[in-house]
């Protein structure tokens, strides 16, 4: 059982998504912040419990970042969607994510290379992706509105970091490949 909970956290992360982007597509924040808090407690838990219970398994160092990849995505484009975030951002975080996931396919297929830690500008990356996304939600679920503020102080730190750590995704991928042609 301690070996599997942490894949099984995985997938009921990738299994709430859909669910977290309807809700947010159509505005209701009420809706999607509880489903948003389960995946994110998802996404804590199952890293923390796999290191703990030495149950690293190689399907779970695959979809864990899919399912990170796939919820940010989901969140930021159901946020420009009901009109709270703008479009160009969620295109960056987007477009940032299709990337690095066509570079793991194409290296899997054509190189040797099998593992894809993440970096810490990756995770600097999707801390502040996350928290803008749940920024937005309180902002909207909130009856003053009181985190506007954040979420405008977010809008750049989110556009810089996803930029750099897409960036230094690149450069990391290229460094790899090259060393592994040598």
């Amino acid at each position: 059982m301690k070996r599997h909970l942490p894949n099984a956290l995985t997938l009921l992360r990738i299994l709430l998504t859909p669910a977290v982007g309807v809700s947010v597509a159509r505005d209701d924040m009420r809706a999607a912040l509880p489903l948003l808090a389960a995946a994110a407690l998802t996404d804590a838990a199952d890293g923390f419990l796999a290191r703990r219970w030495n149950a690293i398994s190689p399907a779970g160092a695959y979809l864990d970042p899919v399912a990170d990849k796939l919820l940010a995505a989901t969140v930021f484009a159901g946020l420009a969607f009901a009109g709270r975030l703008p479009w160009w951002l969620a295109g960056l975080v987007l477009g940032r994510d299709l990337l690095i996931l066509a570079f793991a396919a194409w290296a899997l297929r054509r190189t040797r290379l099998r593992r894809f830690p993440p970096t810490v500008w990756g995770k600097a990356s999707t801390v502040l992706q996350f928290s803008l996304g749940l920024a937005c939600l309180l902002d909207a679920a909130a009856p003053a509105g009181w985190t506007g503020m954040a979420v405008s102080g977010l809008i750049p730190a989110v556009a810089i970091g996803t930029a750099w750590s897409g960036f230094h995704y690149g450069w990391l991928a290229m460094h790899r490949v090259r060393q592994e042609s040598d």
